[in-house]
């Protein structure tokens, strides 16, 4: 099938890349490079120095040669790895991404995307952990494939591509784009930074958007530069001042960058607005004045984000994620990138320096991970209710708990495939006061939801108590009513009846048809409940015997164990 006729700069119709970087200088070499290899190889591995793993800019030299090289190709989808290794949950991004490039290709072409892919597609593989382990994910055929990686694995040298610091002469140009310092003070930076453009890049912006001028950066700069650097640290750039208060990584930040970029709230100019002004709302911090006005949305949010990292607690991080959330919802569409941009959020908030930190699998016997713990099978279809639900949840907790008191709740949004359990799950629902599961009925069938409520069972049968009265510990939630031919497991019947309130339909219509008076009386009803039956302790359960339980509802999945 031929495309449409398009411009030299016009991407084609079937495309997620995002806009290239602006200012983008010094890497025109590296671009014609990365041409030349996929011509002779089909397939480019685009990486880091190896002494000097601190992101030269590899993933915008992908984004600018798809950019500059548009007319050479009808299909041109990226695939974002975010620094994953784990292969189960590697392989369940791409699938995600694979089944949105589907479903992009039937609605613009009318038909199935069915192997093998043409020499005129290119797949880039972004912020990938294991260039050897991404192999194994190539399409069948000829598409051209660029991977973006720090590493290089076993790659083969004819074909791969060091993106290393800018020359002296490109960090000057790149300076005189972003500031507005004379000659002298540019030529003193360039000196200082060691050809790394997203430190110059914000150099300039610091300098552009703050209260400090040129001069007392450049002196600032130069004092931190004089500081050395740790032994196992060697060759590594001058950090900025200001460090962050959040540890983040360069593919961490590359990943929610790329992922805000291609959710609903960035598809132009007016939902962007439109998230900002959500963003001022929750948040009430001064966002977009005139500094930023004129600037493109890929920088907007790449300052986002710094505010964002600068912040002492995740409050407005998680704010990002809720809005785009809430925003995607709006829209009915882009739901794949906003789970993403909610998974890394999650990640990077368990990380957060000085705040809540990821539980460690030595965690004191006596201390509580979470409050409540939302259990679900993760399905795409309903991914965006369900956190919009658990959200709505937490706050209605909070309310009802004093400010000293934990009412954090967990909700695992990675998709549960696969055979290894994360030690951040295992500590949450071995430590839970509270079960909150929604009701589906592929949730009796799922080992994973079978796990979690079996955890529960046992702790809760651990408590010295009369029969009749065990701590309530599980209160379920119908996402779905039962239907016909569909039996509930015999485990299940004497907590049928235990959801608060006297709402009868399904919890999930009133979540997609925004019946909001009826939605918020039952998750306060819910929440008044669990509040009311936290006060009493229930006994955590010992980490080695999580994976040990038999799972629970042996008869919905035919007697099978798992």
């Amino acid at each position: 099938m031929s495309p449409q006729r398009r411009s030299p700069r016009q991407l084609p119709s079937i495309t997620n890349f995002p806009p290239p970087a602006a200012p983008f200088v010094g890497r025109d070499e590296e671009v014609e490079q990365a041409h030349e290899l996929l011509a002779n190889h089909g397939s480019a591995l685009l990486h880091d120095p190896h002494d000097r793993r601190h992101g030269y800019g590899t993933s915008q030299v992908a984004i600018t040669y798809g950019h500059r090289y548009t007319r050479h190709y009808d299909v041109m989808w990226m695939f974002d790895c975010g620094g994953e290794r784990d292969p189960a949950r590697l392989a369940d991004l791409l699938e995600q991404e694979l089944r949105r490039l589907r479903q992009e290709y039937r609605q613009k072409w009318g038909e199935p995307l069915l192997d093998p892919t043409a020499a005129n597609w290119l797949y880039f593989y972004n912020n990938v952990a294991e260039p050897d382990t991404v192999r194994r994910h190539f399409p069948k055929g000829n598409a051209r494939i660029l991977v973006a990686s720090r590493a290089t694995g076993t790659w083969d040298t004819g074909a791969r591509l060091c993106v290393g610091p800018l020359t002296r002469a490109a960090s000057i140009e790149l300076l005189h784009e972003v500031t507005a310092l004379d000659r002298a003070q540019v030529l003193r930076l360039a000196d200082i930074f060691d050809g790394h453009p997203g430190q110059i890049v914000r150099a300039g912006q610091a300098i552009r958007g703050s209260g400090i001028t040129a001069e007392q950066f450049v002196t600032l700069t130069e004092i931190v530069r004089m500081a050395p650097a740790p032994a196992e640290a060697a060759s590594r750039s001058p950090a900025l001042p200001g460090q962050r208060r959040a540890e983040v990584s360069d593919s961490d930040r590359t990943s929610l960058w790329t992922n805000l970029l291609r959710s609903a709230v960035c598809r132009d100019k007016g939902s962007y607005q439109s998230w900002i002004e959500a963003l001022r709302r929750d948040t009430g911090i001064l966002l977009d004045d005139e500094v930023t006005a004129d600037l493109p949305i890929g920088e907007r949010v790449d300052q986002l984000l710094d505010i964002a990292f600068d912040q002492q607690d995740p409050g407005f991080l998680r704010a990002i994620a809720e809005t785009v959330a809430a925003e995607t919802e709006t829209a009915g569409s882009g739901r794949d990138p906003a789970n993403n941009v909610s998974r890394i959020v999650e990640e990077l908030v368990r990380g957060w320096q000085g705040g809540p930190q990821a539980p460690s699998m030595t965690a004191a016997a006596g201390k509580a991970t979470c409050f409540f713990f939302t259990s679900w099978f993760n399905r795409d279809i309903y991914a965006s209710e369900v956190l919009r639900f658990h959200n709505i949840l937490q706050k209605q907790v909070e309310a009802r708990r004093a400010a000293r008191e934990m009412s954090d709740g967990f909700l695992d949004r990675t998709a549960k495939r696969g055979t290894q359990w994360e030690p951040r799950l295992i500590e949450a629902i071995r430590t839970t006061r509270v079960l909150v599961p929604l009701i589906t009925k592929d949730y009796f069938t799922s080992p994973w939801c079978r796990r979690e409520w079996a955890v529960m069972m046992k702790r809760i049968a651990s408590v010295d108590t009369a029969p009749g009265q065990e701590p309530v510990a599980i209160m379920p939630v119908f996402w779905v009513r039962p239907e016909k031919g569909w039996t509930l497991p015999k485990d299940f019947e004497r907590f049928q009846h235990r959801a608060p309130g006297e709402y009868q339909g399904d919890v999930f219509e009133l979540m997609a048809s925004r019946k909001e008076d009826d939605l918020m009386e039952y998750v306060s009803e819910l929440a008044r409940c669990m509040v009311d039956e936290g006060g009493v302790h229930l006994p955590h359960l010992a980490q080695d015997l999580v994976m040990d339980l038999p799972l629970a509802f042996p008869d919905a999945n035919g007697g099978a164990a798992g």
